[in-house]
């Protein structure tokens, strides 16, 4: 991590903030390893505030906790949607997705996340460096990961594309999304809420799924942990 965010990190730990301590075991084998997964606003990135937001990881034990909820086999894809370095991808990639494929607009944070994806080994992950809305690509995927990546004005399309893609290929979609500050959007775009976490955190997750057109709705859950 860069010096100035050491600092940061440090007085995080400081601050007596549970999260922060929580996660220090996982946040200390990602430093020995060398990988980079510090946080950077969109200034800092060159990037516009009104259609990005700053980047922190979400990778680690709770998204973890989080997909061994799932029957995830070979036959399933994920995207993460605004990917910054990888973090969340490295977790992601411990479970036998056929593709782990990451989508960031900051050409920055691609360079570290694919330093950070040839660190551990990751093989079976792509990164495109685009804004979303122009990314083509959705067919392939049957899960959808984010961490609030951007303001509602960017999320409102970009679920109309996703929508657009289950009517090209009808198909059941998992949509993991933490921070949900928008879910009002998804859950307009046909998505129902399936799960969210019980854990007290600062950004909870919630699971969303599109079935296809007649399936029984689900049930939703709490997930424990």
């Amino acid at each position: 991590m860069k010096y100035h965010s050491v600092l940061s990190y440090i007085r995080q730990l400081t601050s007596f903030d549970p999260e922060t301590w929580r996660l220090l075991p996982y946040r200390l084998r990602m430093t020995y390893r060398g990988i980079d997964l510090s946080g950077a606003n969109p200034a800092d990135l060159g990037l516009s505030e009104d259609r990005s937001a700053g980047h922190r990881d979400s990778g680690g034990p709770d998204l973890d906790r989080i997909l061994k909820g799932f029957s995830i086999s070979r036959s399933d894809s994920v995207l993460d949607i605004g990917c910054g370095k990888g973090g969340a991808m490295l977790t992601l990639a411990k479970y036998p997705f056929a593709r782990v494929d990451g989508l960031e607009l900051s050409p920055q944070l691609v360079r570290i996340a694919q330093h950070n994806l040839e660190r551990m080994h990751i093989s079976n992950a792509t990164l495109f460096c685009c804004d979303a809305l122009n990314f083509s690509e959705l067919d392939h995927y049957n899960y959808f990961y984010m961490y609030n990546p951007f303001p509602e004005i960017v999320m409102r399309p970009m679920m109309d594309n996703i929508v657009s893609s289950l009517r090209r290929l009808p198909r059941k979609v998992t949509l993991i999304y933490k921070n949900p500050v928008s879910h009002g959007v998804v859950v307009s775009k046909g998505f129902q809420k399936v799960g969210q976490t019980q854990r007290r955190m600062h950004h909870p997750f919630s699971i969303y799924v599109s079935n296809p057109v007649g399936a029984p709705a689900a049930e939703e859950c709490v997930i424990h942990g």
